[in-house]
């Protein structure tokens, strides 16, 4: 309850800092040169569909935010999803997930991304595709 009470307490609407990023105990770093932004988090309970391993929805939710922070990263307005894909490869149940994203083609409009979560061990876990589109808000 004192994690959930710190997350409450502590979140805001900005990039790495949303309610659902501090829940999850997501930890952002990025390599500008690679142009590559990673996320590690620890597996926790809340993560488990009823099998006992973390839910498909969890890791295409790394893998989105992962390549959405890639793009607050490098862009100038925000970018949205427009379209994911994940395949499964492997399952957890435990451990430290860590996705990482990158460019597969860095358009202006539209950006074509992908992100792979690998396990402690860097067993593959799971591969999204995404397609970003340039968010210009109307004023």
């Amino acid at each position: 309850m004192a994690h959930m009470e710190m997350v409450y307490d502590t979140y805001a609407i900005k990039p790495e800092s949303i309610f659902m990023f501090k829940l999850l105990d997501f930890q952002f770093d990025y390599d500008d040169e690679a142009k590559t932004c990673t996320i590690t988090c620890p597996v926790t309970d809340f993560m488990h569909n009823p099998a006992g391993i973390v839910h498909g929805g969890i890791f295409t939710f790394i893998t989105d935010s992962a390549m959405g922070h890639l793009n607050f990263r490098h862009k100038d307005v925000p970018y949205v999803s427009l379209e994911l894909k994940t395949s499964y490869f492997n399952a957890a149940a435990a451990g430290k997930l860590t996705a990482t994203a990158r460019y597969i083609k860095d358009g202006y409009k539209v950006s074509f991304m992908e992100a792979e979560v690998k396990n402690e061990e860097g067993t593959l876990l799971c591969r999204t595709s995404g397609t970003f589109y340039r968010y210009d808000k109307k004023k």
